[in-house]
């Protein structure tokens, strides 16, 4: 967790000073960050199907996620991390500056976290 919660802070994504691209990141410009929890995302296809059977169950994806925000908070500013509520269905609005989309994936072994344990022992039985 600690190393996608660095990524998001650090990544040099935005412009920076003059105009320079990819020269600066979340925390050089004190930008809001918007966290919004999307199980849908981790899913595989099965024919025309999508399948989640892969995603972390709710009772545990629950805890880890806030966890997650916590450490987002913890090392920035807390009052600029925003987030959904959990598990429901919302109406999101952005505006992108792009097209740019950064996947951030963590091997599950690198995150400290207990819950992720089951996570591991799934994959590994598939």
């Amino acid at each position: 967790m600690e190393y996608i919660v660095r990524k998001i802070l650090n990544t040099k994504m935005f412009d920076g000073d003059k105009g320079k691209k990819w020269g600066a990141s979340v925390m050089d410009k004190k930008y809001e960050i918007l966290c919004i929890s999307q199980f849908t995302l981790y899913h595989v296809l099965k024919g025309n199907k999508l399948d989640f059977h892969r995603a972390m169950p709710a009772q545990e994806s629950e805890p880890f996620y806030m966890n997650f925000l916590a450490e987002l908070r913890k090392k920035y500013i807390p009052e600029l991390v925003k987030d959904g509520k959990f598990g429901a269905m919302m109406e999101v609005s952005i505006q992108n500056s792009g097209p740019v989309t950064l996947d951030i994936e963590s091997s599950v072994k690198s995150i400290s976290n207990d819950s992720t344990e089951n996570v591991e022992n799934k994959k590994e039985s598939d």
